[in-house]
């Protein structure tokens, strides 16, 4: 089969929110809330893909999977240079995409963005530029990315923020309204020492958990007002790119990393709770602003620190033709102190790192080829605008 589509009836994994626990009165009228009903993760709603078929099914390297008004499927594949529209079903529809720098042709396709219900928007990775299309692939416009999120360093929508890694929030004003909901949450101090978020459909922002080796990763939804409402269990081979309601989809890697398109549906369980993790909670210790000069004598150590983990990279692919996403790997590097780094992503078309030090308040990253981010300059080193005052806690 080179498509299909079924229905929730198996959980395969479960969600829990935890809720910060409430203080004082009466314990029969206002309990602590350790949690709340679970959401659970039924079997794929939709799956599109083949590894022996037609073409139009077969895809390289998927960029976005994306739920449209109508309830049709659009996906980007970056690998392909090709945009692709698939019936609610899965059947394909139509196909379009150039390579090139000319209007309607991409130089480096990323993501796609819903535009109005009748149009997309087509990111290209380095230039930071969208292209808008109808959706029989006609190209109507150009839109240069920083003008929609008003940033000259973090164009599109892949963005660093005090210690978050924030994904979705195109345009400036999502963008206020994310950093609102970020200002108030704990800083997490585990390794990797940041968060990545996910803005969902309805503005809820999505942080994922340190990876598990159980075979899944967590993601736990924070609400417009900063409280914990859910965690989303979803199977390590799956990476989401779109939190819709009631549904999560993105891509499954398959056998041999060959990519397909799926959806999840997740429902309430009423029954099972979760406790509240300890950085939610605001247990963990934060770390004091550092400003003036001891700033810029941690941010040097942090830049000096990423070029000579780039020069590391390129001695790696040297020897093994591919990048790598495991620090241990890197002979030709050593780790300092009281600094953490973290890899997105490393294999033959790219790379992309994470650094994080215990005395300042941001991230800083790096990335080259593929591995860049949407709308980061591959090889410049980016880090979160400086946050001085930092939040208390009670």
């Amino acid at each position: 089969m080179t498509c299909s589509t079924r229905h929730a009836t198996h959980r395969l994994g479960t969600l829990a929110i935890a809720l910060l626990a409430s203080c004082g009165g009466d314990e029969a009228s206002t309990p602590d809330r350790l949690g709340v009903p679970l959401l659970m993760l039924g079997e794929p709603s939709l799956e599109i893909g083949t590894v022996d078929g037609p073409e139009q099914y077969a895809f390289t390297a998927i960029e976005t999977v994306l739920r449209l008004p109508d309830g049709r499927v659009a996906v980007s594949d970056a690998g392909a240079t090709l945009i692709q529209i698939f019936e609610e079903s899965g059947e394909h529809v139509v196909s379009w995409g150039t390579s090139g720098d000319g209007p309607g042709e991409f130089n480096s396709l990323s993501r796609l963005y819903s535009l109005g219900g009748d149009s997309l928007m087509a990111a290209e990775r380095y230039s930071g530029r969208l292209s808008v299309f109808d959706l029989r692939g006609n190209f109507g416009r150009l839109i240069p990315g920083q003008d929609l999120s008003g940033d000259s360093i973090f164009t599109l929508d892949s963005w660093l923020y005090r210690r978050f890694w924030v994904d979705g929030a195109l345009t400036s004003e999502d963008r206020r309204d994310a950093r609102a909901v970020l200002d108030d949450l704990p800083i997490p101090r585990e390794a990797p020492g940041y968060r990545v978020v996910f803005r969902g459909d309805d503005g809820a922002l999505w942080l994922k958990e340190p990876d598990r080796t159980d075979g899944f990763h967590f993601w736990t939804r924070i609400d417009s007002s900063g409280s914990p409402t859910g965690v989303l269990s979803l199977p390590a081979r799956f990476s989401p790119t779109q939190f819709g309601l009631g549904e999560v989809l993105g891509v499954w890697r398959g056998e041999s990393d060959i990519h397909f398109v799926r959806a999840y549906p997740f429902e309430s369980d009423g029954d099972q709770m979760r406790p509240v993790q300890a950085w939610l909670r605001g247990d963990q210790f934060v770390p004091s602003a550092t400003e003036g000069p001891a700033m810029e004598e941690v941010m040097t150590v942090i830049r000096g620190t990423i070029r000579q983990m780039a020069t590391a990279q390129e001695i790696h692919y040297s020897t093994h033709m591919s990048y790598t996403d495991a620090v241990d790997s890197l002979d030709a590097f050593e780790m300092p102190d009281e600094l953490w780094i973290d890899f997105i992503k490393g294999d033959a078309r790219g790379w992309a790192g994470v650094f994080a030090h215990n005395e300042v308040n941001r991230i800083c990253g790096l990335a080259y080829g593929y591995g860049a981010p949407a709308g980061w300059a591959p090889g410049r080193v980016a880090c979160a605008p400086q946050v001085v005052e930092l939040p208390t806690r009670d």
